[in-house]
């Protein structure tokens, strides 16, 4: 029997078989699953978003250069400061753009992210609502952009009874964190599971796939692989992988494209931006050490001297959000499927999304239209708000929070699009234990660091 036949006939026998028989054609298959999953169905674009920035080539040096010294000179976190998983956070907070405690509110978050990387207010003001609402308090507007703290409290001793209002790593895990960061780990991980802080192997990969994918500058087409190399990743080692349609679908990639979108440099060469292994590193807190090895500080997240932001005119908008996150799913379709591992390893299972959306989404393929992903997101955030909430409040206080929902927090996710007649949507909390991921926790032995 040729080796050809013998695979085949191993392959027709079932799972079963070939486990048992033949370890090494069940790793083999396992390996083309993933692979395949690698391979884009169309290149992701160049320049993503709405098609206004491929042709934008107007710079400002004046008006563009970021100040790094006075008051925004670079500071590390102090003591009972807060830092967490994203690097754009962390770095405006050490440079006084955001509250150098990292306990922020709508104003310094609208007015600090369009200072330090001409992030749109259409965007900050939905991720500032969907963030509060998730993983902070929205009595007092304000949220930690680490793990939890008490200054975000507005209740005082009494709210510290009633729950944990979590920030947005450790126990936000699955609120706006999820799995497959850019750099951090997945929360439920067997191993390199802190989704607070950065891993340097993983940073290493990024920028050897920018070595061979462009020389060494890390593009957007570049870390939408490296997104969906994070997912397989994840799906190869953790068991408990989950991706949520918020947290999992939009901003885990939100934020692989924020790393060029919001942290490129700009130059009248490259109008657009360019983003250096340098100038990466200096935003993750990496430095190299005697042998090139990439080494992790925590929270020294740092905005490089002499850098220039976005242009006020090109600013990235809530409405480039959606649209870029449609395009990672006409590259990737795999990675625009809502659902997880069931326990073990490449168990990988997606939910049924006409199931989940009352029939609004039917398949994956739907989602590269950018208004239903839009509106996909916003039937989500609006199916899972309520039981988040519940579990933060109770009492008087959760009477008080959920009346927020029709007067402050739909009007922050309205941008994402006009959405109305499109039924309600499940919570992922309803599917139960088949996706052990998917389970949110407020508390336990683990700090998140």
């Amino acid at each position: 029997m040729s080796p050809k036949t013998l695979t085949a006939a191993v392959l027709l026998a079932g799972p079963s078989m070939l486990v048992a028989g033949f370890p090494h054609i069940a790793e083999m298959v396992a390996k083309q699953k993933l692979e395949a999953r690698i391979a884009p169905i169309i290149p992701f674009p160049e320049y993503p978003g709405t098609p206004n920035h491929a042709t934008y080539n107007d710079f400002d040096p004046k008006a563009q250069l970021v100040s790094t010294s006075g008051d925004h000179a670079w500071q590390p976190p102090g003591h009972g400061d807060k830092r967490g998983p994203c690097a754009g956070l962390n770095a405006a907070a050490n440079h006084g753009y955001l509250q150098r405690d990292g306990i922020v509110d709508a104003n310094s978050i609208n007015t600090g992210l369009w200072e330090a990387f001409g992030l749109d207010k259409t965007a900050t003001l939905f991720l500032q609502t969907a963030t509060m609402f998730f993983d902070g308090d929205p009595l007092s507007g304000k949220w930690s952009i680490g793990t939890h703290s008490d200054e975000t409290n507005s209740l005082g001793v009494i709210g510290a009874l009633l729950g944990n209002e979590t920030g947005i790593c450790a126990y936000g895990h699955l609120k706006t964190e999820a799995d497959a960061s850019i750099t951090r780990g997945d929360w439920l991980a067997p191993s390199d599971n802190s989704n607070c802080k950065s891993y340097p192997k993983f940073a290493q990969e990024l920028e050897d796939l920018a070595t061979s994918m462009t020389g060494g500058l890390i593009t957007p087409p570049v870390l939408a692989q490296h997104s969906n190399n994070r997912k397989a990743h994840s799906i190869a080692t953790n068991p408990y992988y989950f991706s949520p349609p918020y947290a999992g679908v939009a901003f885990t990639f939100g934020a692989h494209m924020f790393a060029f979108e919001l942290l490129a440099n700009h130059s009248a060469e490259h109008p657009r931006g360019f983003l250096t292994p340098e100038v990466f590193e200096s935003f993750f807190a990496y430095e190299r050490d005697a042998n090139n090895n990439l080494v992790y500080t925590y929270g020294h997240e740092r905005i490089p001297d002499n850098w220039y932001k976005r242009a006020d005119a090109d600013a990235w908008t809530l409405a480039d959000i959606v649209v870029s996150t449609a395009q990672q799913c006409a590259a990737f379709p795999s990675n625009c499927q809502v659902g997880g591992n069931t326990g073990t390893v490449n168990s990988f299972s997606g939910f049924d999304l006409g199931d989940l959306t009352g029939g609004f989404i039917t398949a994956a393929e739907e989602l590269q239209d950018p208004a239903k992903m839009g509106c996909f997101i916003s039937q989500n955030l609006q199916a899972e708000v309520p039981g988040f909430l519940d579990k933060t409040f109770n009492g008087a206080a959760l009477t008080e929070v959920l009346g927020l929902i029709p007067t402050a927090f739909l009007p922050g996710i309205a941008g994402l699009g006009a959405c109305a007649g499109i039924p309600a949507g499940r919570s992922v909390a309803e599917y139960g234990s088949q996706y052990p991921g998917a389970q949110i926790e407020s508390s336990g032995p683990r700090s998140g660091l």
